[in-house]
């Protein structure tokens, strides 16, 4: 191989990374930090190192063939940050230690309701509650967390990174990561003219539900997940999830994937100093993976695992030696295949080891609305742009630009009490990444539209088997060799649009 020598630094490079990955793990699983920053520290330094990047450029600069091209590419877009100042690399090292301690506290932080500790997942089961009174309190009671993140540096964070924007050359933080994830500046161009229609339509829709169900003028974000309730009871069915493992297995095998052959560790019922959310641990590519979740014995609850449990898969589909090709699979594609996966908590192929088919007329109208009202997610993407597209001195001017941003998109009048936005991590630690999900989501419709035209049927679940062939051939084995426009077309033979999500 031609580039055998970058090929060595990257096998060095994926070992420290594994053990960032595990002391994360740890970190989010037991509240304790045995040495993360070291690691983060470690990468940094490989990284900075004048040797290992002249080695990257030397055979940058070498014919190559087309996938060695890419590969580095890839490369040298991982190293060439850390070797054009010290500026750069020094904000580099603070944002990491900021965002580091702001999730240590994200991740052991309880809320409250009544001076009682409450855990997310009693939260969500509350949001079901038919005491409208009670549910407010329980949505209002994650706003808790925002003043903490403001006291402990947030608006801090914010800075550093417009710094590093900056000093990279962009014009805000937001180009400069779509730039990293190989995204073009304008993919969002148009977007708000685009989805007019469609939010005019979840708008009437909204209404309508909230006559029809609660006997209210408009559907308040502390009356969803009560109404998702109502519309498809069967979503809050208490269920045994101590057998969860096997329930997962058995519709993964639908597929022809045994879940048996694969190191998956699971971590999902809830504790103290755990993380609230949902993760996946890519901790090493085809050998290790481990799924965050915290659970409490509602079917619901098995969306999260089935999205996770795809990241899971999609690691361990994936080739282990293509150590390269692997870090340039655009976040896009991995939170598609989770959410395609995810997506199945309303189709028999799952909802068979819980119901009859009793439930596919409820099933039919919750997936049909929720489709509808994921469009209200868009507020998180933008809301996170607009972060770092204005002056944020104090709380007062995030809630400003929170309430701007959702009276724009969906004509919302400002909330009673502070809006809850920093218990949603992804502010924290991965900021500009959310439109992975809903950009997932439109992959994840272009490529069951694609396929069922292919194989001449109306739904995947005809032909789960090949679907998944489909996926391991069209999607997962050349996701690193292209950027993910570049993919989205050559699949769907059309440049990527939001009509595919309709």
């Amino acid at each position: 191989m031609d580039i055998e020598q970058v090929v060595n630094l990257f096998q060095k490079l994926n070992k420290k990374e594994i053990k960032a990955s595990k002391l994360g793990w740890t970190q989010y699983t037991t509240g304790f930090d045995l040495g993360i920053e070291q690691a983060y520290q470690d990468i940094t330094a490989f990284l900075e190192d004048e040797e290992n990047f002249r080695i990257v450029c030397k055979h940058k600069e070498k014919e190559l063939n087309t996938i060695d091209k890419r590969r580095m590419e890839i490369a040298y877009n991982i190293f060439e940050p850390f070797h054009k100042n010290k500026l750069i690399n020094e904000l580099n090292l603070k944002i990491r230690r900021k965002t580091n301690e702001l999730s240590q506290i994200l991740n052991t932080y309880r809320f409250t309701i009544d001076g009682k500790e409450v855990t997310s997942v009693e939260i969500d089961q509350l949001l079901t509650n038919e005491d409208r009174n009670l549910r407010k309190k329980a949505y209002f009671s994650r706003n808790q967390i925002n003043k903490v993140l403001i006291d402990n540096g947030f608006i801090e964070l914010i800075n550093l990174r417009k710094e590093l924007a900056k000093a990279e050359g962009s014009m805000d933080f937001v180009e400069y990561m779509l730039k990293k994830d190989e995204l073009s500046p304008n993919i969002f161009n148009g977007w708000k003219d685009e989805l007019k229609n469609h939010i005019n339509k979840l708008n009437n829709k909204r209404k309508e539900l909230a006559k029809n169900y609660i006997d209210a003028d408009e559907l308040k974000p502390w009356d969803e997940e009560y109404l998702k309730n109502i519309i498809s009871p069967s979503l809050n069915t208490k269920v045994d999830m101590t057998n969860y493992y096997f329930v997962l297995r058995d519709f993964f095998l639908n597929f022809g994937i045994n879940m048996d052959k694969y190191n998956i560790t699971y971590d999902i019922f809830p504790r103290k100093n755990k993380s609230e959310w949902g993760y996946n641990f890519r901790i090493e590519v085809g050998k290790d993976s481990r799924v965050l979740a915290n659970v409490k014995n509602r079917y619901s609850e098995y969306k999260t695992l089935l999205h996770e449990s795809g990241h899971a898969i999609h690691s361990f589909l994936q080739d282990p030696n293509e150590i390269i090709l692997n870090e340039g699979i655009s976040g896009i594609v991995t939170e598609g295949i989770a959410n395609l996966f995810g997506s199945f908590i309303y189709d028999k192929l799952f909802y068979k080891y819980f119901f009859d088919d009793s439930v596919e007329n409820e099933f039919n109208k919750i997936k049909e609305y929720e489709k509808l009202n994921y469009l209200r997610f868009i507020g998180n993407i933008f809301f996170d742009h607009e972060l770092y597209r204005n002056n944020i001195t104090s709380l007062e001017d995030i809630y400003d630009i929170y309430y701007k941003v959702y009276k724009d998109l969906f004509g919302d009048k400002p909330l009673e009490e502070e809006p809850p936005f920093g218990y949603r991590i992804h502010y924290t630690t991965h900021p500009i990444y959310m439109h992975n999900y809903f950009m997932g989501d439109v992959t994840c419709e272009m490529l069951r539209k694609v396929f069922c035209e292919k194989q001449s049927v109306d739904n995947i679940t005809e032909k789960p088997t090949e679907f998944i062939q489909f996926l391991i051939e069209d999607v997962i084995k050349p996701s690193g060799l292209y950027k993910y426009e570049e993919l989205f077309e050559k699949i769907s033979g059309e440049p990527f649009s939001l009509k595919w999500y309709f």
